[in-house]
């Protein structure tokens, strides 16, 4: 597309396109600011649109208060019948108009609330379009349309009828305000965006500029934003990944809004957001200086000058800076509240794991007290005279040595003695009581003599 020249005085008028986080509405308002355009999205259409008609609802209902009190304050005679009954026609009249605006925001609002998505039709979104297009403010400051038309049917519905037509078979433009009520609004003979020629013809835009990025690229930016920017939008997985599969379904091959403007004869302006070589991320900057060599000077009085310009780049930048050093220093300060909490329940952790040590150590010891008396009364005396033994004698095989002195000394085990019997057993122990009795006689006897 060629350069637009410095003579031109013409308001800038851009539709911008692109891929959801390519930063559209970023650059978009940079070329408002620098141009003194107009910007609007479908969601500052609807919003200026409802609150246009609820400031003329207020003008309307004080209009008719007015009157009404002036016709108290009025004595009524045959002289001024005529005039008020012209009075009470512009009542009715006032009347009508106010409920006609109550009931245009009643259907915006109620339609948007009752869909799934919170959105109006589409059909509603076009028309509401066109007219808001064909403002005063659109048609002589210019406007930056911000990622709408989005598929190729929206931009036939919005444009359509004006593209198509030739341009020497169009209907002479009139002047803007011939036709049209106060503020530029339209009158009772002309309807913003249903006519072709008048303020209808001028609703087309006369740059189309296209922001292009990978799917890859454009997930990795998302992914790296800070975690506050992303809260509450439409930037989280599941509705990035649903607006590339929206955006890349309306971007097909054949059915595209870029081929509608081509075809309309207004080339888009295809610009790279980022470096095909090292696939890093272009500056906005970078990308507006290239826009604006194309765009070329703003209208003299329109939008704010170079140096403002750049004036206002370096406190963006260096608010920029600070932004980032508060994300850092909030970052660090979590990370420490972090470290802090986990060292406390590290030392909580251990506080508690030594107690149930202990506790756990007074249960094992209890558990093993009969084994512990057990052992003490029947292993350990008998081992350790072998143990003792092993010492002393230090034999060649100390553990067959060990095993045959336990068989040997095992008072349970005397039974395996080749040389021993029951019935000498029993004889052994039937002396030994007779012994210990005679014993206890004698000493019985040495006593009482």
């Amino acid at each position: 597309m060629q350069k637009r020249p410095s003579t031109e005085l013409k308001p800038l008028k851009l539709v911008l396109y692109g891929p959801p986080a390519s930063g559209k509405t970023t650059l978009a308002e940079r070329i408002c600011r620098r141009y003194g355009a107009h910007y609007i999205s479908v969601k500052t259409m609807i919003d200026e649109t409802l609150e246009e008609l609820r400031e003329s609802v207020r003008k309307e209902t004080q209009k008719l208060q007015g009157k009404i009190e002036k016709d108290r304050d009025t004595t009524t005679d045959e002289e001024d019948e005529e005039k008020v009954s012209v009075e009470e026609d512009e009542e009715v009249e006032t009347k009508a108009a106010i409920e006609d605006l109550q009931e245009q925001i009643k259907y915006l609002t109620h339609t948007m609330q009752k869909s799934v998505n919170k959105r109006l039709p589409d059909e509603v979104v076009v028309r509401l379009m066109k007219a808001f297009l064909g403002k005063e403010i659109c048609q002589t400051r210019g406007y930056v349309l911000d990622g709408y038309p989005k598929a190729f049917d929206q931009a036939r519905e919005l444009f359509g009828q004006v593209a198509e037509m030739d341009q020497s078979e169009a209907a002479p433009k009139v002047p803007l305000g011939i036709g049209a009520g106060e503020g530029g609004e339209p009158g009772e003979d002309q309807q913003v965006g249903d006519l072709i020629g008048n303020a209808s013809i001028n609703i087309m835009p006369d740059y189309v500029v296209s922001l292009e990025a990978t799917d890859e690229f454009l997930c990795e930016r998302v992914m790296k934003l800070p975690q506050k920017m992303i809260e509450g939008t439409h930037y989280d997985e599941f509705n990035m990944l649903r607006r590339l599969a929206e955006f890349n379904e309306y971007n097909s091959q054949d059915n595209t809004v870029l081929t509608f403007f081509d075809e309309a004869e207004i080339h888009p302006i295809v610009v790279k957001i980022f470096d095909e070589e090292t696939g890093k991320p272009l500056d906005t900057d970078c990308i507006f200086d290239c826009v604006y060599e194309i765009f070329g000077e703003p209208i003299p009085g329109f939008g704010i000058t170079a140096e403002e310009e750049a004036e206002i780049r370096k406190l963006e930048l260096e608010q920029k800076k600070l932004l980032e050093e508060g994300e850092r220093l909030e970052r660090e300060l979590l990370e420490n509240k972090a470290r802090k909490e986990y060292e406390e329940k590290m030392e909580r952790w251990t506080e508690t794991l030594e107690k149930l040590q202990i506790e756990e150590e007074k249960i094992l010891a209890a558990q093993s007290e009969p084994l512990r008396f057990y052992l003490m009364k029947y292993i350990f005396p008998t081992l350790s005279k072998g143990l003792v033994e092993v010492a002393k004698i230090k034999p060649d095989d100390p553990i067959d040595f060990l095993a045959e002195y336990l068989f040997k000394e095992n008072p349970e085990g005397k039974m395996f003695d080749p040389s021993y019997t029951q019935e000498g057993e029993r004889i052994l122990q039937q002396y030994q009581e007779e012994v210990e009795e005679i014993i206890d006689q004698s000493d019985r006897h040495n006593v009482m003599v």
